[in-house]
Formats: C-alpha cells, sequence, structure tokens
C-alpha cells in the first residue's frame, strides 16, 4: 500500500460544501464543514482504488499538484 496526495476542490454549497476531485468526477461528495468534505472524498477515492482500472492508476499520477490554479470562464448557454 502506498500513499499519494489528491487535489481536492471544495466548492460552499448552501448548507455544506461540495468536495470535488479533478481527476476523479466520480468521487464528487459533500460535507457540513469543509473539514467533513475532505474527509467524505478521501473515503469515496479509497473506495474507488479498491477496484481500480489502469487508467485510475494513470490519474493518480496526475491527481496532485504543488500549485493548483483555479480559473473561471464566462459561457454563453442557450435558451430551452
Amino acid at each position: 500500500m502506498s500513499k499519494h496526495r489528491v487535489n481536492v476542490v471544495l466548492i460552499p454549497d448552501e448548507d455544506s460544501y461540495v468536495a470535488f476531485v479533478p481527476m476523479f468526477p466520480s468521487c464528487t461528495t459533500e460535507g457540513d464543514t469543509p473539514k467533513s468534505a475532505l474527509k467524505s472524498a478521501k473515503e469515496a477515492l479509497e473506495l474507488l482504488f479498491e477496484n481500480a482500472s489502469d487508467d485510475d492508476f494513470d490519474n493518480l499520477e496526475l491527481a496532485y499538484s504543488d500549485h493548483v490554479t483555479v480559473g473561471e470562464v464566462e459561457i454563453d448557454v442557450p435558451r430551452q
């Protein structure tokens, strides 16, 4: 077993925090506090790696960076 760091993005919601893992979108989860959201993300990632694919292990090598930049874009959305 080896340890790996993974970047997790926390987004405040109404009464909670959404934890989004950019390299593993299936591990999006939430918690009442930032700490509980990170704990949920850790648990989701550990579950994922119990039956991980080769692609998951490849993505693990890209899942952490010392310098994370969060940007924003404005998009045009057609009406439905």
